[in-house]
């Protein structure tokens, strides 16, 4: 998925009366869809744009809870999970500042599909699926970027099913590893093993086992619940086709 390029733009917008959290706020609009709208389409959405922020390991819906609020991620990176009857739990997508969270409730869907739990904390701009909509509904460069994305997530959601039947552990975690980066926008992820394996529906063994291999040939390093990428390149070659074709 492909936006035209433009520069990070600053905005003033009034804060919500509740913090969620102590995440900062920099003022800079990150968020590619709505760094990507004309300064006509991004001046009438500013009124209904309210930032928000959330911890690591907060969950934002629940399954079946009425969705009343889309959320634009600017540095939080979001994973979306699906619980099993045993307890166990698998990501299926991973939301950014490449998109929205909060699609299915836009298309007219009000109920979460699944679990949205914050992978790395961080801030968000949320508005209202109803004033969300009725701007969709005017068509424009809001509408297209919003069906762009649609379609990037439905590849994501494709390609990570095929990605979870049909590849080694070690694969997934390099190509996981290299999309929560591109959304974090730091080489720094504060992740944890037992995350990592929650998120990939693996025993968190398997995980550490691999890290340890990733950390030995200088890849990545990690302490105190810290991963640091050291050497993207070896870690894109390590990783599964399915990076270079969600990319």
């Amino acid at each position: 998925m492909s936006f035209p390029q433009s520069d990070i733009r600053e905005v003033r917008i009034r804060p919500t009366a509740e913090k969620r959290s102590s995440v900062p706020f920099s003022g800079l609009l990150t968020n590619k869809i709505l760094n990507a709208l004309p300064g006509e389409e991004l001046t009438r959405l500013l009124p209904y744009l309210e930032p928000a922020s959330f911890r690591i390991g907060e969950y934002i819906y629940e399954l079946g809870q009425h969705v009343p609020v889309v959320y634009f991620p600017e540095t939080v990176v979001i994973s979306q999970l699906y619980y099993l009857e045993d307890g166990s739990s698998a990501g299926v997508s991973i939301v950014g500042n490449d998109g929205l969270l909060g699609l299915s409730a836009m298309l007219d869907v009000p109920r979460a599909r699944y679990w949205a739990v914050a992978t790395v904390g961080g801030n968000a701009f949320g508005m209202r699926v109803d004033e969300l909509r009725r701007e969709f509904m005017k068509g424009g460069v809001l509408q297209r970027l919003i069906l762009s994305y649609a379609n990037a997530r439905m590849v994501q959601l494709a390609q990570r099913t095929v990605c979870n039947s049909r590849h080694r552990l070690e694969e997934r975690l390099c190509t996981w590893l290299l999309m929560i980066q591109d959304r974090a926008n730091s080489s720094n992820l504060p992740l944890t093993h037992e995350a990592i394996s929650q998120l990939l529906g693996t025993r968190r063994a398997g995980v550490t086992n691999f890290c340890n291999v990733l950390r030995d040939n200088r890849v990545i390093s990690y302490h105190r619940a810290m991963i640091t990428i050291l050497n993207r390149e070896a870690l894109e070659a390590s990783a599964c086709e399915c990076y270079r074709r969600i990319k």
